[in-house]
């Protein structure tokens, strides 16, 4: 049986949450620093197409960014 996430997270909630821009969250998804989110709907049309986060990832990369300093 597939465990489902407990909470997806849109990237404003993301941005809200870290206290940076979503354009800072989008760089880092594209430099590899942060978790990639899991789309939904038709690449070809993006304007259709959602990304989300699971909180678990964010937590997870957060702990880990503690280590890192």
């Amino acid at each position: 049986m597939t465990k489902y996430p407990s909470k997806l997270m849109k990237i404003s909630d993301i941005a809200e949450w870290l206290n940076v821009s979503e354009s800072a969250i989008y760089k880092w998804v594209n430099e590899e620093r942060f978790p990639k989110p899991i789309k939904f709907g038709l690449e070809a049309k993006r304007k259709r197409m959602s990304a989300r986060w699971t909180r678990e990832d964010i937590e997870d990369w957060l702990e880990r960014q503690k280590g890192t300093k």
